[in-house]
């Protein structure tokens, strides 16, 4: 009975822990679409490489790797034989202000573990490798360390240690690996198996491999990597990497009017309507416009570092709505815009005024060239079965 009662306690711990909220540092990941910033200084990321001599060499390979990419610049600041156990060797966490202080940088990219199979002294104690004690200290390290890169603004991008020459660093690694995972996922970092890259077909240790070219190749010095191997661990960051900024360049493209071939149907379509009746002028104390009131005017914003040209409306003065039977007649009626395809086929559109103000009005609508039945008509593509619908054939049914 006790035994029975101990297991149903530990199943309402378990439901309790999967529904608690995520950390902060978490959410604010997840908050954005991109995992770094759409907008660098000088339209150029710069990314700084920390870590010890592995991260060195992963410097060495990074920077091979983007030589010819005029827009992405690799900095070194690695130390060899530095980590999270010896802070009297170099303190990481103490010193990481100072070494972001000047650099500008929007992503980090870490590789730590060639030194870090030492004891850990602490409040008088010695804590040996591997035991609990050990792990908790050196997680509060790492997770300090993440919480303070993240905290300047950087996409992290921490590395993990592959497979290892002998069982006993093997052993060490994969515990290394489980602390910069778990740290890794709760504080908004990425983590990036490198594990099974440098194993054989048996998911062994092996020195050789393949490169991007497809030949065989000496990959490992050991634990280490030769230069070849370096410059393939920086390809699987470099993957990660660019997925990332080409998500960021994305961003800019503010889905306003669409791709340029249906901004210019816009275009065109607008050019040809009528002329919109004049706007009322809003009367003053006197009947009288109101001095400096430009209810048609335009305005120009600035988001980040791109110009946006929009109504000067005051937000305070509601549009008129039809149903309310308000003077000013409304919104006006929608415009419709045709399109010949190709097939015999007629694409339309239309462009109306938003007649309320809610959150939902404000949502860009979906492109023209992005539509589900331009996409099936023109393009010929077969669109992805909702579950449950006709054309889901999923077995068993969802």
């Amino acid at each position: 009975m006790p035994r029975f009662v101990a297991l149903i306690a530990l199943v309402l711990a378990a439901l309790l822990s999967a529904s608690a909220s995520p950390p902060a540092a978490a959410q604010d990941a997840l908050a954005h679409r991109s995992y770094i910033t759409p907008f660098p200084n000088g339209d150029r990321y710069r990314v700084v490489v920390l870590g010890d001599g592995l991260g060195e060499g992963l410097w060495n390979g990074l920077y091979r790797s983007f030589e010819g990419d005029p827009t992405i610049d690799v900095l070194q600041q690695s130390k060899k034989w530095t980590g999270f156990t010896d802070p009297k060797r170099y303190d990481w966490n103490g010193q990481i202000d100072k070494v972001l202080q000047d650099g500008n940088y929007h992503a980090a990219v870490v590789m730590f573990g060639l030194g870090e199979h030492n004891a850990i002294k602490q409040d008088g104690q010695v804590l040996k490798v591997g035991t609990e004690e050990w792990r908790e200290a050196y997680g509060k390290r790492v997770e300090t360390f993440i919480t303070k890169l993240r905290a300047a603004g950087l996409g992290v991008y921490w590395v993990g240690l592959p497979i290892m020459r002998s069982e006993g660093q093997r052993a060490a690694a994969e515990r290394l690996n489980d602390i910069f995972r778990e740290k890794a996922f709760v504080n908004g970092a990425k983590f990036i198996d490198t594990w099974t890259e440098f194993a054989d077909e048996n998911g062994q240790y092996s020195a050789v491999g393949r490169d991007e070219d497809g030949r065989t190749q000496t990959m490992r010095n050991g634990d280490g990597f030769t230069s070849r191997g370096d410059l393939k661990l920086a390809k699987i960051v470099d993957k990660e990497l660019r997925k990332d900024i080409d998500l960021a360049k994305k961003e800019r493209d503010i889905p306003l009017a669409g791709d340029p071939d249906e901004q210019a149907k816009v275009a065109s379509g607008l050019a040809s309507a009528p002329e919109p009746a004049a706007p009322r002028a809003p009367s003053g104390r006197n009947g009288e416009a109101g001095a400096g009131e430009e209810d048609d005017a335009l305005r120009e914003d600035q988001v980040g570092d791109i110009s946006v040209v929009r109504p000067n409306r005051d937000a305070a003065s509601p549009i008129d709505d039809p149903a309310s039977g308000a003077p000013g007649g409304g919104a006006r009626d929608p415009q419709v815009i045709t399109s010949e395809l190709p097939g015999g086929y007629t694409a339309i559109s239309s462009i109306s005024a938003v007649s309320d103000v809610t959150l939902s009005s404000s949502r860009p609508q979906l492109p023209l060239a992005q539509r589900p039945y331009y996409r099936v008509l023109v393009r010929g593509e077969q669109l992805e079965p909702k579950s449950g619908r006709a054309d889901d054939f999923a077995w068993p049914p969802s």
